[in-house]
């Protein structure tokens, strides 16, 4: 048991050191509120310095991680947290009204990958994820941070600081990260929506 509790504690101390180190980085890449574009396009931070009431917002598809701060997204009667424990997952633009809890001291820190339907689509047919994945493709999920897909976001953060990095290394690991979130069973079954609206498009 006592193994067990120091296995569990240092898991908590990595997953804290990761947010951290995550959240430290948007700091200096993202000085300024709103939307921040990066090296890399398709990836961009997010930052609120302060309390946002419910207001209307639309989402491109993509994956949204929160590396400190708190928001829900409301569509229809459902309720979506993202926050340093979840992450989300959009699979088609979808209009729904958010709410963000952050202050000056803490800001709401997040990084936002857009998704390339066609890349999705060689992705789920590069790993046979039709076989593997449960449940019905869906639109939108809300899906617990594992350490593996933290780690692929802190090194996607640190190439954002180096142009040469970000050219040579950025793309690798946006294809890598989309592929964490493919083999998650929730993230897993969005992401099938949305290789399904590529292969209709073909």
């Amino acid at each position: 048991r006592d193994v067990e509790r120091s296995r569990g504690l240092g898991d908590v101390y990595k997953r804290q050191s990761q947010q951290s180190e995550m959240a430290a980085m948007i700091c200096q890449l993202a000085p300024h509120e709103g939307h921040t574009r990066t090296l890399l396009d398709g990836v961009r931070l997010m930052r609120a310095d302060g309390a946002l009431g419910r207001t209307p917002v639309l989402y491109e598809p993509g994956i949204v991680i929160v590396c400190q701060g708190h928001k829900r997204g409301y569509l229809a009667d459902r309720v979506y947290h993202y926050d340093p424990l979840h992450y989300l997952v959009l699979s088609v633009p979808l209009p729904f009204s958010s709410e963000t809890d952050a202050s000056p001291a803490e800001p709401f820190l997040a990084v936002s990958i857009r998704l390339d339907m066609t890349a999705v689509a060689d992705l789920v047919m590069a790993v046979d994820h039709h076989a593997t994945a449960s449940g019905s493709p869906v639109g939108i999920v809300s899906t617990p941070l594992d350490d593996t897909l933290a780690d692929t976001t802190v090194r996607l953060l640190k190439v954002l600081f180096s142009p040469l990095e970000a050219r040579v290394l950025g793309p690798g690991i946006v294809r890598e990260l989309i592929f964490r979130v493919l083999l998650g069973e929730q993230g897993g079954a969005c992401l099938l929506y949305t290789s399904d609206a590529a292969d209709e498009a073909r």
